[in-house]
């Protein structure tokens, strides 16, 4: 257990470390992608960030099962994921 708490300091260390090399825009985005993978993590469904931006059905299903969870901070946060997701595909296309 010790080890697994280590692991997940080193994780979140880099993670701040990462954001500091991103613009305002791209920060949120990563932390709204990482919100919701603790969030579905709480209802016990492991979510896979790099899938999830390019597997399309894969982020489809994702987003379908926050939205149908119990929980509004992972209703809210799949919305808002959602629309970062469109928005990155329209800037895409």
């Amino acid at each position: 257990m010790r080890r697994s708490a280590e692991l997940g300091a080193i994780m979140y260390i880099q993670t701040l470390d990462t954001l500091g090399d991103l613009s305002s825009h791209q920060r949120s985005d990563m932390l709204t992608e990482v919100d919701f993978k603790w969030l579905m993590a709480g209802i016990g469904i492991w979510v896979n960030p790099a899938q999830l931006r390019l597997d399309p059905g894969y982020a489809q299903a994702s987003l379908q099962n926050a939205l149908n969870s119990h929980c509004e901070p992972l209703r809210r946060c799949a919305m808002a994921l959602k629309a970062e997701l469109e928005s990155e595909k329209r800037a895409i296309s």
